[in-house]
């Protein structure tokens, strides 16, 4: 392999350009009868394109749309104008043209020839034009290309310039496939009997999965022996809550053995979610707990990187004898699916990590738990992709260091009655001092026994079970409070989901039913998505996506009655459809989906004024469910 490297900067004597290195390396290969094909940084450089000509070489280049191109016929006076410039004499064709790489994929592009053209002070050629996604003008789905060639379809031209587009995701995506094979050796805690998958990559496997390890599950969920030394001590257990966000996780903490859990702080730095904090806090304080001294008696907006919030969290531990209990889950948009090119640790969330492991060595808690997506399992620690440290490893490390046996586990919320498939990745530290090891909890870990699915107690609860009893509402509905007929015992079944939500809850009254106004021909999209479909139902009438077959599999997912409903991201911008009305989901019902009861409202501003359904959509994608923690939570009491 050539392992010489350029310099970036100016051209300057002696000193290796990209150009240079690129016309270097072609000399070493033999590419007579081939195409050369590159993406704008060699398709804009005049110097590589001339290095090309006089090499003979055919070319196709991606170039900017804000390249200078001389345009031929205009006289040499004639002063450059942008590419972009000439989309006005373009005279479309459509092609339906394979996605590079993929075999059962393709784009239908519009393309068109603008003539013979100098870009730059480059060589004469050929510059096309190619859009997808019927969208006008200049956008993400538009290519100029340029080609030095002679008498090559327009097809073929944006066919081939397609790989230097595509060629680093396909690489990318072969790299992460590659690191998610090797993430979790077989014997990490959290393989069943070899069974207990590796990931949980979609609904579909994660189905598979459940059915094969029913038996599993069965078998070696033996319970662990458990000193319950948490639980006999006299005073309550402080929870010390970070990166709180909505509160999801202490709020599972506090359901689950009312008077033992005391959450003694929560720090967040959005004064939008504070509100949500105050709110909660309140609400539990008055309807559930009796008094005041369950949750913080005050909660502002911090910045938990700071040395003042380390210090201050120290504090409010300090005044109820300590911190026994250390929850959070950092902003995870570094590791997540739904972010894939922020996978390194220079993305500077990735980092949030390490602030809280700082907490954990300073408050000294006896347990920790950190929840978090499935891509730390695989993002690298130093950001290369080669480097063997992942941000588990690290933090495996360092945990040990501090005296605390680390259990990593993968749990899905709708094992433990949850309407809905959502994987995540929970790491818990028990430290030395209470006395266990690793091996004492068997290969599935201090985790609690999933209580619903396949090989457990109960069924699966469902989208009908979360959502069915709601009133019809339209789209845009915006009464932040409607009646609301409170159901019977023959209505909650067999499950009890709905005695959980309304538990609390203000009687025959539904509070954030609320719904997003979406455009009439969103609505009339949504007719045409059958119970379990997406955005392939409708795939030809979304001409303003610029490349509909990039599209994410749950964008425009209706969801179906009598199955959990798919992961709860961002509902408004993921479309997604309630299973029989044509129209988005309601704040509730995302709501309920999540496990958030019926009694808790999310702030829309930082004031705590009505509206801001946006924030409050957010707040909810981003929230970790409560019966997930409140299941953790039961089980660490035990410990």
């Amino acid at each position: 392999m050539d392992e010489r490297c350029y310099e970036p900067g100016p051209h300057g004597a002696g000193v290796m350009q990209r150009s240079d290195l690129a016309l270097d390396l072609l000399d070493g290969q033999s590419c007579k009868g081939s195409v050369i094909v590159g993406g704008p940084a060699y398709g804009c450089s005049p110097r590589f394109m001339d290095g090309l000509a006089a090499r003979g070489l055919d070319a196709v280049v991606e170039v900017r749309p804000s390249s200078l191109v001389a345009v031929a016929g205009r006289g040499n006076g004639s002063k450059p104008v942008p590419a972009s410039d000439l989309l006005g004499s373009a005279k479309w064709r459509s092609f339906v043209v394979p996605v590079a790489g993929v075999s059962d994929r393709s784009v239908t592009y519009a393309i068109s020839g603008l003539g013979g053209n100098r870009v730059g002070s480059g060589p004469m050629g050929s510059l096309f034009v190619a859009q997808t996604g019927g969208i006008n003008g200049v956008h993400p789905g538009t290519v100029f290309g340029f080609c030095l060639a002679d008498d090559v379809a327009l097809a073929e031209l944006i066919e081939t310039v397609g790989w230097a587009r595509w060629i680093r995701p396909l690489i990318r995506r072969g790299e992460r496939s590659a690191e998610r094979q090797e993430a979790i050796p077989a014997d990490e805690p959290g393989v069943v009997n070899g069974l207990q998958p590796k990931l949980r990559a979609n609904i579909t496997l994660s189905r598979g999965h459940d059915q094969v390890n029913a038996a599993a599950r069965l078998i070696s969920h033996e319970a662990p022996t458990l000193r319950r030394m948490l639980a006999c001590e006299s005073r309550p257990v402080n929870v010390v809550e970070l990166f709180a966000g909505a509160g999801g996780m202490g709020l599972g903490f506090l359901l689950a053995c009312p008077e033992r859990y005391r959450l003694v702080y929560a720090g967040e730095v959005d004064p939008i979610c504070v509100q949500t904090l105050r709110s909660s806090h309140s609400a539990l304080n008055e309807t559930l707990m009796g008094d005041s001294r369950w949750t913080p008696a005050l909660v502002e907006p911090v910045d938990l990187r700071s040395k003042e919030a380390l210090e201050g969290a120290e504090r409010a531990a300090g005044t109820w004898g300590g911190a026994d209990v250390l929850i959070g889950g950092p902003p995870c948009q570094g590791f997540s699916n739904a972010n894939r090119n922020s996978w390194h640790s220079s993305n500077p969330h990735n980092h949030l990590i390490d602030v809280f492991l700082n907490y954990v060595v300073r408050l000294k808690p006896r347990v920790f738990l950190l929840e978090n997506v499935q891509g730390i399992h695989w993002t690298r620690s130093s950001g290369a992709p080669e480097a063997r440290s992942s941000v588990l490893d690290r933090i495996k490390t360092r945990m040990a260091a501090a005296g605390y046996e680390v259990f990593v586990q993968l749990l899905d919320a709708v094992w433990y009655g949850v309407p809905q498939y959502r994987s995540r990745f929970f790491v818990l530290g028990i430290h030395r001092d209470l006395g266990y090891n690793a091996d004492d909890f068997g290969s599935w870990g201090p985790f609690p026994k999933p209580s619903h699915g396949p090989g457990a107690s109960q069924p699966y609860i469902t989208v009908r079970d979360a959502i069915g009893d709601l009133p019809e509402v339209g789209n845009g509905h915006a009464a932040e409070r409607m009646s609301y007929v409170e159901p019977t015992t023959a209505a909650q079944g067999a499950t009890n989901y709905l005695a959980f939500l309304r538990a609390g809850a203000e009687r025959c009254t539904l509070t954030d039913h609320v719904t997003s106004r979406h455009a009439d021909y969103v609505i009339e999209r949504y007719r045409n998505i059958p119970p379990g479909g997406n955005w392939r139902s409708i795939a030809d009438s979304l001409t303003n996506y610029a490349d509909v077959n990039r599209t994410h599999s749950n964008i425009y997912r209706r969801l179906l009655w009598d199955e959990p409903s798919i992961t709860i991201g961002h509902y408004r911008k993921s479309m997604l459809v309630h299973p029989l009305q044509h129209r988005g989901l309601s704040l509730r019902e995302a709501g309920r989906l999540q496990s958030f009861p019926d009694w808790f409202r999310f702030a829309g501003s930082a004031t705590g004024d009505p509206g801001g359904l946006v924030h409050k959509q957010q707040q909810l994608a981003n929230a970790v469910c409560p019966l997930v923690t409140k299941a953790i939570a039961e089980f660490i009491l035990g410990l």
